[in-house]
């Protein structure tokens, strides 16, 4: 919209001497308005304000007297304002009449001009009479009426002034000075008013146009009165299909003759228009309790869905954290080592990593760890342990699902674990077990970072991290035809392989001692870790832990609930056989000898026993057991760890 002049322009009309009083006012009225003064009437007036308003000359009102005023109003496209006589400006006239002669006619536009009557005390004995008229043939007649009563001056409107001095009467404007101030103010105070209704509704215009959803509204006959270019693109349709026509005829599906008679708002029905499933929502227009119209708000169904999955995404329950760091992976070993810088280098990143291994050695532990070092951290992580899915299932959970996808689907939809990571990570344990049908969506949503819902045909943009960890071995599953070539690429950027704990045998004493801690910790006998650990050492030692960390996770948690139970001796074989018995049968895997053994390691070993025995001597009391040996109580934690 072009910037407007500060004062309202206002276009004044007369083509009697009432033309002059205009003139001379403007100077006097420059602060109030921008007027212009044309000698014009009736259609002429009207005629030259369209061709002008053609040029781009406008005004934001018209001020004309008497018919002419009244013409103009009942037929402009702008506020008219219709000069009405003072009291002031008619007790001047008067005045200079009475100057004239002392019989006085009044002859205006429709009505009497008031507070006359309660002036005639004024003018002495003079005579006025007072006469309204309707046509300039009307104006005439009384003219003549007066004349013929003796009336010699005539106060009234510019024609029925013309009139009188062609009736051969003398005459006085009736509208001076203060009706005209009066009339051009007042049209300038209404062209302010209308400035600012029509800058709000232009406002409101470009607000409406800049709305997604889909905006019609209807009058109280169900017309169209406006709509916004989304509902035009929705329906298929040109502004001039639309309004001004009913819009059960042009859109049945957003009819709203219910809403009109019920006067109850129809909020979120799913309606078809056109090709297109949409949202519609019909609430009525009231004023004063009347129904006025209503408005009519359609959304495309995929918008609405797309709208909902990002609010899931931005206000999820913080449900998918994880527990384990980078720092909580225990051993000293080169092998552990070299995991865990591994991982931190990978943290920095967002490539997808590929952890391998055997089952049991901490996979997703690591894959914690990379999560909870990463600039993902306050995001969610999501673990699914893809084996454990049959492949319908695994395919809704990763992937999610609309409405009606499946029989037995959850009413709405479910977005999948992909969604669920969007902005963090999502851990794939077992991937290497996805079945090979499943293979191809998963590679697609890896390189496309989008995710198709089962039953739908919307895509979601996705921004997840990838973990995934497999004991199996990929390349041989490619070889066999179980695992796809492709897809194995797109994981295997950044691989991470976890040594069995057989092949870091050193690492067996602390890792024990850690999860013995926690264990007795947790059972309520902290007391008993040094006992416990210089009795279980030699047996954890020699065992080669074809489970890896989690049996024997599971073989100290039994130890540690055995302890509890009786914290005033030590524990014997029987009972430890009892609780563990894979470390005491005759066929229990054992580690392998260490042909690289050096003299400081077997001196290690040597010491480390004598001072479990020392300590079992001592039913557990690692004071008294530390002061047999000469050492203080942190040497014999050391040597029990053995690091020491």
């Amino acid at each position: 919209m072009p910037d407007q002049p500060t004062r309202p322009v206002i276009w004044a009309f007369s083509t009697s001497r009432l033309r002059h009083v205009f003139s001379s006012m403007t100077p006097f009225l420059a602060d109030v308005a921008d007027v212009r003064v044309f000698d014009r009437g009736f259609e002429d007036a009207l005629r030259t304000a369209r061709e002008m308003a053609a040029d781009g000359q406008t005004a934001d009102a018209f001020v004309a007297a008497g018919a002419n005023g009244t013409y103009l109003r009942d037929h402009a496209d702008v506020p008219v304002v219709v000069v009405t006589a003072s009291t002031v400006d008619a007790l001047q006239a008067l005045v200079q009449a009475r100057k004239l002669s002392p019989r006085i006619g009044v002859v205006n536009f429709q009505r009497g001009v008031a507070g006359l009557d309660q002036a005639r005390h004024l003018l002495g004995e003079t005579r006025v009479e007072q006469r309204p008229y309707l046509t300039p043939e009307d104006a005439r007649a009384q003219v003549a009426d007066l004349a013929a009563q003796g009336i010699e001056v005539i106060v009234g409107t510019g024609p029925a002034c013309d009139m009188a001095e062609q009736a051969g009467l003398r005459s006085v404007l009736l509208y001076g000075q203060d009706s005209v101030a009066t009339a051009v103010r007042q049209a300038a105070e209404i062209a302010r008013i209308a400035r600012g209704e029509a800058a709000r509704r232009e406002e409101v215009r470009r607000t409406v146009e800049a709305l997604e959803p889909g905006i019609v509204a209807v009058d109280a006959d169900g017309k169209v009165r406006t709509a916004n270019p989304s509902l035009l693109r929705m329906a298929g349709l040109e502004a001039h299909d639309l309004l001004g026509r009913s819009l059960a005829e042009v859109l049945p599906a957003l009819a709203v003759d219910r809403v009109l008679q019920s006067g109850t708002a129809d909020l979120d029905a799913v309606e078809r228009l056109g090709s297109r499933t949409v949202v519609v929502s019909r609430v009525p227009l009231t004023v004063h309790g009347i129904i006025r119209g209503a408005v009519v708000t359609c959304q495309e169904s995929g918008a609405i869905q797309r709208m909902e999955r990002r609010l899931r995404s931005q206000h999820r329950p913080r449900r998918f954290e994880t527990r384990y760091a980078l720092g909580a992976i225990v051993g000293d070993s080169p092998a552990i080592a070299r995991v865990r810088s591994l991982a931190e280098r990978y943290a920095r990143t967002d490539a997808t990593v590929l952890i391998t291994g055997e089952s049991g050695t901490g996979k997703e532990m690591v894959a914690q760890g990379i999560h909870g070092a990463s600039q993902r951290r306050d995001q969610p992580f999501v673990a699914i342990n893809c084996a454990a899915f049959p492949e319908t299932l695994l395919e809704s959970e990763l992937f999610g699902y609309e409405e009606g996808a499946f029989t037995g689907s959850r009413r709405g939809g479910r977005p999948g674990l992909f969604e669920a990571a969007h902005l963090g990570t999502i851990f794939l344990d077992e991937v290497g077990d996805v079945p090979v049908t499943l293979q191809t969506r998963l590679l697609r949503v890896l390189q496309e970072r989008q995710v198709l819902r089962l039953g739908s045909n919307d895509p979601t943009p996705i921004d997840v991290r990838v973990l995934a960890a497999t004991h199996r071995d990929l390349p041989q599953a490619i070889a066999a035809g179980e695992f796809r070539e492709d897809l194995y690429y797109r994981l295997h950027i950044l691989p991470l392989h976890i040594p069995a704990l057989r092949e870091r045998p050193g690492d067996v004493a602390a890792i024990a001692s850690e999860l013995l801690r926690r264990g007795l910790v947790r059972h309520g006998a902290p007391g008993m870790h040094a006992l416990a650990l210089a009795t279980l050492l030699p047996r954890l030692e020699a065992y080669g832990w074809p489970g890896n960390v989690r049996e024997l996770e599971n073989v100290i948690e039994r130890v540690a609930l055995l302890y509890a139970d009786d914290t005033s001796r030590a524990v014997g074989d029987d009972e430890l056989a009892a609780v563990m018995p894979e470390l005491f049968q005759p066929g229990a895997p054992v580690q392998a000898s260490l042909p690289s053994r050096d003299l400081r390691a077997a001196r290690a070993a040597r010491e480390r026993e004598h001072v479990q025995r020392v300590l079992a001597e001592c039913r557990g009391n690692q004071s008294e057991a530390a002061r047999r040996l000469g050492i203080g109580r942190s040497t014999l934690y050391r040597k029990l760890a053995g690091r020491a």
